[in-house]
């Protein structure tokens, strides 16, 4: 099990709405939104999705980026591979 510590920044218009939208997700747990714009989020699941879950963070309205404040494995085979540093800070793409 991965356990990720990030920052989710949103338009400040969309952060209350965010947060509720992360809350809903059974990965995450929010803990409130930080100076209107940052929801403060974490995610406990298997560092092979993390890939997918951050893309799913990234997809919810009114979020511009993903900032990653911290990272552990958790009874995870080490040899399993982790998302790529980059692919977790990277900004979502515009579409």
């Amino acid at each position: 099990m991965a356990i990720l510590g990030f920052l989710t920044h949103t338009l400040a218009d969309h952060a209350q709405a965010a947060e509720k939208e992360l809350a809903a997700m059974p990965e995450l747990t929010t803990y409130g939104v930080h100076k209107d714009c940052y929801v403060v989020t974490v995610a406990e699941a298997p560092a092979e999705q993390l890939e997918t879950l951050i893309d799913q963070v990234r997809a919810v309205e009114g979020v511009l980026a993903v900032y990653v404040t911290s990272f552990t494995r958790e009874d995870e085979d080490p040899d399993t591979p982790a998302a790529p540093a980059s692919v977790l800070l990277s900004p979502r793409k515009q579409t």
